[in-house]
């Protein structure tokens, strides 16, 4: 009997123990700045700061030793309510890890809606069994929506730039048929117009956000390899590239590799085109310095006059990013060193 006493007493203090620190936890819950809440061991809700209750449009009903008392059901990105165990706290319950980061919407009282990032942690005695857990929530409701209003505004700018691209392509076929230009001009015009096209696409797939420069590189020589990827080397550091400077590349390396699939190596079945880049210091900041090899195609020799292409890669670096490219008419294969600062492609 006294062993029975003995151990009724010690679950007795232990409850009081995990009582007790349950508690102190409440304290700390009232004065965070974020939505937050206490759960007991069985995942029933015991405390709730005041932005948790302002959040779900009341208090939870703490008396009620069911979880159920939540009062309020969260449900999924596809709009289908969860069951008690799936909720953020019944995962960890039947899991036993925490939960990180859970994007649910929170249905209100009201009927309003907010769209949280759950987190539950738990609590543990210093053996580590389990008192309970305390889990908060951070509303990103507005920014969810400005992100929906943003892609919005990127698919309506996106579908007018592609149908400026078609009515432009539209009245230069036109135009240059009617002038009788040569099937030359008219090619290097549409390659060009189709090398922005491009750029412009691999932009709005990627949000517009940065783009790594080994893509950038490849998607705008590709069509110049005869469908060949070994005849393109590439390689260097990572570097992401913002809008403008992704562009401007995607063009410059577009004219590079025409060039080379007319009179450099890419015309012919052995050539190969290597582009290597590193980032280095320099008195304005960090440079990255790319550099073109052509090796393997027919003798190289100057041209007898400076033309669209030529211009292009010298001028638009300068202009657009304050860079400087320098061209070098190896009889071996075509070299084009290009230093663009880092500061004029934000990425």
């Amino acid at each position: 009997m006294d062993a029975l006493t003995h151990d009724v007493r010690d679950g007795a203090a232990s409850q009081s123990s995990a009582a007790g620190k349950l508690d102190s936890w409440k304290e700390m819950l009232d004065v965070l700045p974020v939505a937050a809440y206490l759960c007991d061991d069985a995942g029933a809700i015991v405390h709730c700061n005041r932005r948790a209750a302002e959040m779900w449009g009341r208090s939870p009903i703490v008396a009620d030793d069911a979880p159920g008392s939540v009062p309020l059901r969260p449900v999924r990105d596809n709009g289908r309510h969860l069951g008690l165990v799936d909720t953020p706290v019944g995962t960890f319950m039947r899991v036993g890890e925490p939960v990180r980061d859970r994007e649910i919407i929170l249905e209100r009282s009201d009927g309003g809606r907010a769209i949280v990032l759950a987190n539950v942690e738990p609590i543990t005695d210093p053996d580590g069994a389990v008192l309970g857990a305390v889990g908060c929530f951070h509303d990103i409701t507005e920014r969810k929506r400005a992100d929906h209003r943003q892609r919005a505004l990127l698919d309506e700018l996106n579908h007018r730039v592609r149908n400026a691209l078609a009515t432009v392509q539209s009245f230069a076929d036109h135009t240059i048929r009617k002038c009788g230009a040569s099937k030359e001009a008219q090619d290097d015009f549409e390659g060009r117009l189709v090398a922005l096209s491009r750029a412009h696409d691999q932009l709005t797939r990627g949000c517009w956000d940065p783009i790594d420069l080994k893509t950038i590189i490849e998607s705008a020589v590709a069509p110049s390899t005869g469908a060949s990827p070994a005849r393109l080397h590439v390689a260097g550091d990572s570097i992401r590239l913002g809008a403008q400077a992704s562009l401007t590349l995607s063009l410059v390396f577009h004219e590079l590799a025409a060039n080379a699939a007319k009179f450099g190596a890419l015309s012919s079945t052995d050539g190969r085109v290597a582009v290597t880049w590193t980032v280095r210091e320099a008195d304005r900041g960090p440079v990255v310095r790319i550099a073109w090899q052509e090796e393997g195609g027919p003798e190289v020799a100057p041209p007898r006059h400076r033309g669209f292409g030529t211009r292009l890669v010298e001028q638009g670096l300068a202009r657009q990013l304050r860079g400087a490219a320098a061209l070098d008419y190896d009889p071996a294969g075509l070299r084009c060193t290009m230093d663009i600062p880092l500061s004029s492609t934000p990425g």
